[in-house]
């Protein structure tokens, strides 16, 4: 009896070990990969000022947890339903509450990538500050997160919101080149009257002059 429970035991093992050597070789990184992830972490930044509802989940890290967990599923909840404010506000909360859970972290990303394309769409001005925020999230996750789809899905928002922060940031330093060639100009107008432009005011200083010629005549 002894004999065949033993017997059962290593049936057993061999057939997870070679169960494990027959998985395709994509699973199997990908498990690798997993297990040699660094962890992700917030870096030390602040998402959100607001304080764990100890009332209700208890205190402690599994309190926080607990209200972590509940808030990313009302916050994706909310994120499909298009209610972006409140998908912003609980996907802040619960990546400050448990920020080693890269699920909360994609959540907020795709909120604040949302709200950024919203905006483009409408033609409105994008948030600079919500805009680099957004792109150090997709960098956190394209470096930190083990799933190969959401490494994948980071990379190509990272690529492209990083475009698009150069366009505006282009686009903001020609408003101010304009702008700053706009008041140069008027305060030239300014100092003349308003009456003649910049470049008027040159051309006139040049008839204005006389010649070399009719200098010297009138010396004679």
């Amino acid at each position: 009896m002894q004999d065949h429970k033993q017997f059962k035991t290593k049936s057993l093992a061999l057939s997870l070990v070679l169960a494990s050597s027959l998985l395709p070789h994509g699973l199997s990184g990908a498990v690798q990969a997993d297990t040699i992830s660094p962890n992700i972490t917030s870096g030390g930044r602040v998402y959100s000022e607001e304080k764990p509802n100890k009332a209700f989940f208890g205190t402690g890290m599994s309190g926080r947890l607990s209200e972590a967990s509940y808030l990313r599923f009302m916050g994706e909840q909310a994120l499909d339903d298009g209610d972006l404010p409140a998908a912003l506000q609980k996907l802040s909360k619960a990546v400050q509450l448990d920020a080693g859970d890269p699920t909360g972290h994609l959540l907020f990303a795709r909120a604040m990538t949302m709200k950024i394309n919203r905006a483009l769409k409408k033609g409105e001005d994008v948030d600079s500050d919500l805009l680099d925020d957004c792109i150090a999230e997709w960098k956190l996750l394209a470096r930190h997160d083990a799933d190969t789809s959401e490494q994948a899905e980071a990379k190509v928002q990272c690529r492209r919101l990083t475009k698009i922060a150069k366009l505006l940031n282009a686009q903001m330093e020609g408003k101010v080149a304009v702008k700053k060639r706009g008041l140069f100009f008027g305060r030239l107008a300014r100092n003349d009257g308003g009456s003649k432009t910049a470049r008027e005011k040159i051309k006139l200083a040049d008839k204005e002059r006389p010649d070399k010629d009719e200098e010297k005549s009138e010396d004679l």
